[in-house]
């Protein structure tokens, strides 16, 4: 079978196979970074065969000679050429169908993160406009009797507690869900589920990015967890956890201690897996990114010799 076609094939696998798959190997969080790595991993390769495939055919149209691997995803579309003008009319509207549609998908993608990032930082603005200064650095104290803490990202980012949080925890439980927020701001996962939230919003109907909103977020949380827990401690962490759990505060914007998988979480604090599952489970998402990477170099191999 032509290169292309198993290309493409593969490209429909990644977007409509692997997000049950990638669910299943990354739901315990034992390795949160590895996983994480292997869904955004998953995503940018599922992107890469559609613009490769979109480029080599627009390129091919416009008379140009594409690289040879840029070649081998599209050639057996472009053998329409061999059809003569029949063939070229169904390649020209082949073409226009996909640059349509990746306009329209990369203007809803725009679209979507402008949206995000204005929202959020809309929300951080008002948080240091509202909220009182305190002696930890981008922490704001927010008058509310609802116990919450969480941040946004801004210019500068915030992180918002309110005096409700303040009240219902320890000193070393609330120091601990704040190392919680500042690990989301090191880290950047503010900005990398708003991409992934306006990847499921231009693309709705593709599987792969719903499910790694999901996926990615649960995911985050557990980054953030481990950052404090070995700052300090899990007992401390577990207990403001528990304490503020609840619904987020700003769906979509912030990322809060305790707004994600909160169950799965507290469990995983409370019974820090096994040396021999941590290992088993790295083991299994190393050869699944291995897998997701090589594949199209082996794809093209097979199919040209």
């Amino acid at each position: 079978m032509n290169a292309a076609i198993c290309l493409l094939l593969y490209g429909m696998a990644l977007v409509w196979v692997s997000p049950a798959l990638l669910t299943r190997f990354t739901r315990d969080g034992l390795s949160p970074r590895l996983s994480v790595t292997v869904w955004l991993t998953t995503i940018a390769f599922a992107i890469g065969v559609w613009v490769i495939a979109a480029g080599g055919m627009l390129r091919e149209l416009l008379g140009g000679h594409p690289a040879a691997p840029v070649r081998y995803c599209v050639d057996m579309l472009l053998a329409v050429h061999h059809f003569g003008w029949v063939g070229d009319v169904v390649l020209g509207v082949a073409s226009a169908a996909v640059l349509v549609c990746s306009l329209i998908v990369g203007r809803r993608l725009v679209n979507a993160l402008r949206r995000f990032w204005s929202r959020s930082r809309e929300h951080a603005d008002a948080a240091h406009i509202l909220g009182a200064r305190t002696k930890r650095p981008g922490v704001v104290l927010v008058t509310a009797d609802k116990a919450a803490a969480y941040c946004v990202a801004g210019r500068p980012n915030a992180i918002v507690v309110t005096t409700g949080a303040t009240a219902l925890l320890s000193e070393p439980e609330l120091a601990a869900v704040l190392a919680h927020e500042q690990a989301h701001l090191a880290g950047r996962h503010p900005q990398l589920m708003m991409l992934l939230r306006a990847l499921a919003s231009a693309m709705p109907r593709l599987p792969l990015f719903p499910a790694a909103v999901e996926g990615v977020g649960r995911l985050v949380e557990m980054c953030a967890d481990d950052s404090a827990a070995r700052r300090h401690g899990p007992d401390a962490l577990l207990c403001g956890l528990v304490a503020l759990a609840g619904p987020p505060p700003a769906r979509g914007v912030a990322l809060g201690a305790s707004d994600t998988a909160v169950v799965a979480r507290a469990a995983r604090l409370a019974e820090p897996a096994l040396w021999a599952a941590r290992w088993r489970e790295r083991l299994v998402l190393t050869a699944t990114l291995s897998g997701v990477v090589l594949a199209p170099a082996i794809i093209t191999l097979v199919c040209h010799t």
